[in-house]
């Protein structure tokens, strides 16, 4: 066992101890110094750093801060991963790129993002989560991430609420402005991307005392990359070979080589008008361009199904006789836009305060004309001879010819399509706010309407070929090569030769009508309304603040949808829109109200100490996905039932909110906190076979049913949350800067199963991380800065297998490092590098430590140059 220097047992001390000690030992060491001793220079990273701790620190609200002068020390592309670095905040990576932001372990569908005061919509399809990777980080004057709420903020928010602030006019003098230019290169793509960006800001003098402040930021970046992957479709499960051998094996792997063209392109336009006398008008404007050209080659082995047997089979190495290997081009535009408009004013009345905003965003995301291509190659002998992380796949000799020749693999199936995806939504707040005496002591009453009206569309269009009129194969275009670290690829397809076979040859394609109308029926409309009323109280006294009140929320929720259903009987009552597809419209309707009290106490103990308790109650309402009116799925033969479908009836999460925390302040650069949270909730979602609940009539009339299998998002019992939150910020004399934080949670949620399920009915709370950490240490002399960063993620729960838990998917723990230097000159100029992923973290998905998704992306190196005059 280790000892301290008093002799107590290091590793046995409390948490809450240990950090006592070390405030008080630092103070202590503090007084000895000599006077001399205890003068700092004042650096770049740490002023910016102070800047953020006293924003934290006057908050009346448990919150973590991060200015853009903050944000720019560290080799952050978007919004999403500068949040990365802050307490308590963790995100997940698309093709390596930080997309969706969790707060407290919790999963990004729980949180709630606005831009200047204006909730963001989610381009996605499915998500209510809000993927930050379309805003640059240059546009940014702050992000704030609050973990507890006062009424007058939207109660939707259980993880924390993130608060995004673009440039304001008025906080700069004269005009300054910043020009940055830099390329990156992408290791294993061997691929070079720009980047630049602008920012200028103004003040004009008007008549009398009035002034317009005007802000413009621009940034365009367009980036080559890709990623390799080896993944799992479906479960791995115990089979018994032909052999005897027993084994775990899966009947699905598949290859994929992704290629990326990634453009964003972002302006902020913001408009400020001083009309003095504690008025001020303003309009706040942001555009993003979000386009994401995708290339996916695949190769899919498909071994068996479930029914058949494998030849051979052990732990680590499989067999199948009558095997297809699937070769599949993927070529997708994804194309994705937000519009964030915000106009409102602040005025003073004495002795009232008021405030109002008008607000509109939009958020479109579209897939024009993407197209997914199947060649195929039957009757095989195939497996795989290791079934770790990464599965090495096998042919059987006889058949290494025939898979090694494009000529072998026939085109099976052309997918065209053009979708499109729309969010929208309208707000507008009014606040009321004077100052009152209570009990003798100076207080703040406050009081608001808030109205948000929100809409989402989706509009699914499919074209599905399955004859070709001709013996067309992998050999009319062929792409001889794919560059594939992961195991042996064989032949891929080449993209241009494919598109020109297709535009070429498409009016000679048999339309599949059947497979066409099953996916471009399923059109949905869903509209969201949200009105709100408040009375808060903001309480002084001497050494203490206390904030109290409730907020009402009123939801009214319709959603408009299609039963697409593919049955070899008639469907009474439906419209025939194809040969044995049938179509009936899905109306639903439903309204609920919520109260949400809540209470923020400060209490300063002392220069140094700052205590805060906390209680609130807050909602998250499902993820549009699950609550989508048209069903994924509807198959209905001879009395058996199948189906795949969302859940309009869905009632919102529910959340019950407790927090404390202590944070200690040193007199030089330096803070220390400890936070603690539970969070008790109801109405938990998870997705469950409700074939004996459910009447079937919602999806097939009148049919008769001797068998269902019905699978649907459905309100479980409750979930808890509880953990635990530190941060350490200290600052030296030698110009090191250290940042650490860490937040360790523990989740359990009740699947509310039927008592005769074999498996447990508790289960961490899905998409739960369970530690969420950062590590930031800068250094700063003279003109010189660095900053080495690692963000840590660790395991969680992904998706529920509720016949076998051993099925259950976890995502691994995630370790990133990433490093940034900077060199300013005199004339304003700034030289910088910054190094991203150095050690090729990978992503990795497993069940019961089989593979369920592997996938490298290599480090990414970029260097820049930029002049300031701010």
């Amino acid at each position: 066992m280790k000892y301290n220097a008093t002799g107590l047992p290091l590793l046995g001390m409390p948490l809450a101890l240990l950090a006592t000690a070390l405030i008080a030992a630092n103070a202590v060491a503090q007084s000895d110094q000599p006077q001399a001793m205890e003068t700092v220079t004042v650096t770049a990273q740490a002023s910016n750093a102070r800047s953020d701790l006293d924003r934290q620190r006057d908050s009346n609200k448990v919150v973590a801060v991060q200015t853009s002068d903050a944000i720019g020390e560290l080799p952050d592309a978007n919004v999403t991963e500068a949040l990365q670095r802050m307490p308590g905040v963790f995100i997940t990576r698309d093709q390596g790129e930080g997309r969706f932001v969790g707060v407290r372990g919790i999963d990004p569908n729980l949180n709630a993002a606005t831009i200047n005061g204006v909730s963001l919509p989610a381009p996605e399809t499915h998500t209510r989560a809000v993927a930050l990777d379309v805003i640059p980080s240059d546009l940014l004057a702050s992000l704030e991430v609050f973990k507890t709420l006062t009424p007058d903020m939207s109660a939707d928010s259980i993880g924390g609420a993130i608060e995004i602030k673009s440039l304001n006019t008025l906080d700069y003098d004269g005009s300054p402005y910043k020009f940055t230019t830099e390329n990156s290169y992408s290791e294993l793509q061997d691929e070079n991307s720009p980047k630049m960006a602008a920012t200028m800001t103004s003040i004009f003098d008007l008549d009398g005392e009035r002034r317009l402040g005007v802000a413009l930021a621009v940034s365009h970046q367009e980036r080559d990359f890709g990623s390799e992957n080896i993944e799992t479709d479906g479960s791995w499960e115990e089979f018994t070979a032909e052999d005897g051998s027993v084994g775990m094996g899966t009947t699905e792997i598949e290859q994929r080589d992704y290629t990326i063209s990634r453009e964003r392109t972002g302006v902020a336009a913001n408009f400020d008008l001083d009309l003095g006398d504690d008025s001020r008008l303003y309009l706040h404007s942001l555009y993003s361009d979000f386009s994401d050209q995708e290339i996916r080659q695949r190769n899919s082995w498909k071994l068996g199904d479930e029914r058949d047997e494998p030849e051979t089979i052990s732990q680590n190495s499989a067999q199948w006789e009558e095997a297809a290997l699937e070769k599949s081009l993927k070529d997708r535009l994804e194309e994705q836009e937000i519009i964030s408009v915000v106009f409102g004013g602040e005025h003073v009345f004495d002795p009232w305060d008021v405030s109002y905003a008008l607000g509109y965003s939009n958020a479109e995301e579209s897939e024009p004309n993407r197209r997914d291509t199947d060649f195929v190659l039957d009757s095989l002998r195939l497996g795989y001879v290791e079934a770790g992380d990464t599965p090495r796949m096998a042919v059987g000799s006889e058949d290494v010819e025939a898979v090694l020749n494009p000529a072998s693999y026939v085109l099976d199936e052309l997918v065209i399509e053009d979708n499109f995806t729309e969010d929208k939504e309208l707000s507008f707040r009014l606040d009321f706010s004077r100052e009152i005496d209570w009990a003798g002591k100076p207080s703040m009453i406050k009081f608001g309407l808030h109205a948000r009206q929100r809409g989402k569309n989706g509009d699914l269009n499919a074209s599905v070929y399955e004859g070709f009129g001709g013996d067309y194969t992998l050999a009319d275009v062929v792409r001889s090569s794919v560059d594939y670290d992961l195991g042996a690829f064989g032949p891929g397809v080449n993209v241009g030769g494919l598109n020109s076979f297709i535009n070429a040859n498409l009016p000679d394609f048999e339309l599949d009508e059947t497979e066409t109308a099953l996916v471009s029926a399923r059109d949905y409309a869903m509209d969201e309304d949200i009105a709100a009323l408040y009375v808060m109280n903001t309480i002084e006294f001497d050494v203490s603040q206390l904030v109290f009140g409730v907020r009402y929320e009123r939801t009214d929720f319709t959603a408009e949808g299609v039963n697409v259903v593919e049955s070899e009987e008639p469907l009474p009552g439906a419209e025939v829109i194809a040969d044995e597809v049938y179509a009936t419209q899905v109306n639903f309707e439903k309204k609920y109200d919520h109260f949400f009290p809540s209470v923020n106490y400060k209490f300063e103990y002392s220069d140094n100490i700052v205590l805060r308790a906390a209680y609130s109650e807050s909602l998250s309402r499902p993820s549009f996905g699950d609550l989508n009116p048209s069903p994924d799925k509807i198959e209905y033969d001879e009395g058996e039932l199948e189906v795949e479908a969302g859940n309009s009836a869905l009632a919102p999460y529910e959340s019950h909110n407790i927090d404390f925390s202590a944070e200690y302040y040193a007199e030089d650069l330096g803070m220390f906190s400890l936070g603690l949270f539970h969070k008790s909730i109801d109405n938990f979602i998870v997705m469950s076979e409700v074939s004996s609940t459910v009447d079937p009539t919602r999806f097939i009339g009148n049919l008769s049913v001797d068998d269902a299998e019905v699978w649907q998002p459905i309100n479980g019992d409750s979930a808890r949350i509880s953990g635990a939150e530190l941060a350490w910020t200290q600052g030296f004399d030698n110009g090191f800067l250290l940042r650490v934080n860490a937040t360790f949670t523990d989740s359990e949620a009740d699947l509310g199963l039927d008592t005769r399920s074999e498996r447990s009915n508790k289960i961490p709370m899905p998409s739960q991380a369970d530690i969420v950490g950062n590590f930031v240490v800068g250094y700063e002399q003279d003109a010189f800065s660095m900053r080495f960063s690692a963000a840590f993620r660790g395991e969680r729960l992904l998706d529920v297998d509720l016949e076998d838990a051993g099925n259950d998917r976890y995502e691994e723990d995630h370790l990133q490092l990433d490093l940034s230097a900077r060199y300013r000159f005199d004339n304003g100029l700034q030289l910088s590098f910054t190094g991203v992923n150095l050690t090729d973290e990978p992503y990795y998905v497993h069940s019961s430590g089989f593979n369920g998704q592997y996938e490298e992306y290599g480090p990414t190196y970029a260097i820049g140059l930029s002049y300031s005059t701010f």
